[in-house]
């Protein structure tokens, strides 16, 4: 190879930005620039001027100069004129890609055997799907029937798997590849089942009072921010006595807000409180509390209140886990955090003040059939 003038080495240099910066383009592989690229290029880059010397043969020589230096090669054609020019240009590699270590098939349970034949296809996050199942199959797991969003916290819920989804309750929702997408086998494999979006309990039918199904006698409304949970409550509260839970509805995240005028339609007498449970992180804090202060300024809605045994549980038994949104700092935790009950405004402002968040779903129907202290603030 020759050594490059001031020149060329400079429209090297623009080349490697452009296909960098345009193409996304590493220095592993060869990459394409047109003609018309070519030449905008070309102008970017401060050359002195030369008297009666035209654009495209001193572009001609700099690009003579980098074919004999091994760094681009001259597509097939050339664009016909006096001076021709390569319908593009070949920007060839810098170094070599870096070898892909092949991932060894750990020991597999009975269960998870078929996943042999698709390991080394695999897409990188599927096959940390793969892992967590197998892994959690090895530890000898409670197999009673949860719900998709509870079973997938119960497999992906820790640090190990931290940045792979979007949230962990939702892993399955992300996953693909010839394991995950057979949701019939996959249900039956790991005995999950999805929670129906409910909005109103099973009983409605016939005990109804309009937008809200009868759990029981009480006039406590409880919401749920998300649906799984919602789910877990009726099927826990449908087999309790002595609490004060009227009815049970799903709020839907940030939806909660804008159906409180709905609430005073059905009220007449039927709802005295409304009590909230959601994920602790910085929006799912913000929704109720944002509920708590309309409801003060109008006096034909209960109170919003805290489910404080609920919170009381996810604190106890949720596994922290990283989350996309910022840190909040102390000044901007204290608007949601104090909502709460006092019990647990000092965990949670260390924990919005964090990277971390506790996804309600932590509180499930294994949980929440076993014990009754979730109740607690929700009796008369």
């Amino acid at each position: 190879m020759t050594d490059l003038s001031r020149p060329a080495r400079e429209l090297l240099n623009a080349l490697y930005e452009h296909a960098g910066s345009r193409k996304k383009w590493d220095g592993t592989r060869k990459t394409g620039v047109s003609l018309p690229e070519l030449r905008r290029v070309f102008r970017t880059v401060p050359r002195p001027k030369v008297e009666d010397e035209l654009e495209a043969v001193v572009l001609r020589r700099q690009l003579d100069e980098l074919y004999g230096y091994g760094a681009i090669a001259a597509m097939k054609g050339d664009d016909g004129e006096k001076v021709p020019l390569p319908k593009g240009v070949w920007v060839l590699p810098t170094h070599p890609s870096m070898k892909k270590v092949r991932e060894p098939l750990p020991p597999l349970h009975p269960r998870m055997r078929k996943v042999a034949q698709y390991w080394d296809s695999a897409a990188p996050r599927t096959r940390i799907g793969y892992r967590a199942v197998n892994n959690w199959f090895l530890s000898e797991p409670d197999m009673t029937p949860a719900p998709k969003r509870e079973r997938a916290l119960d497999i992906f819920g820790s640090r190990t798997y931290s940045g792979c989804f979007d949230a962990e309750e939702k892993a399955f929702d992300e996953l693909g590849g010839p394991f995950f997408s057979d949701r019939e086998a996959l249900y039956e494999l790991l005995q999950m089942y999805s929670a129906p979006p409910q909005i109103i309990t099973e009983r409605l039918i016939v005990e109804s009072d309009g937008c809200y199904g009868r759990i029981g006698d009480g006039d406590i409304l409880l919401v749920v921010e998300n649906v799984t949970t919602c789910w877990s409550l009726i099927e826990a509260l449908d087999g309790m006595e002595g609490h004060a839970v009227g009815y049970v509805a799903c709020g839907m995240g940030s939806a909660f807000l804008a159906s409180l005028a709905s609430v005073k339609m059905l009220r007449r007498g039927k709802i005295a409180e409304i009590r909230y449970f959601g994920d602790l992180d910085p929006t799912g804090l913000s929704t109720p509390a944002a509920a708590a202060e309309e409801a003060l300024k109008d006096k034909d809605l209960p109170s919003v209140l805290p489910a404080v045994g609920l919170y009381d549980a996810l604190l106890g038994i949720g596994t922290p886990l990283p989350r996309k949104e910022r840190r909040l700092t102390t000044q901007q935790a204290a608007g949601p955090v104090r909502w709460l009950d006092p019990s647990h405004q000092a965990m949670v402002t260390a924990l919005l003040c964090g990277e971390d968040r506790l996804a309600q779903e932590w509180v499930n129907l294994r949980y929440l059939k076993a014990n009754s202290e979730w109740l607690r603030g929700m009796h008369r």
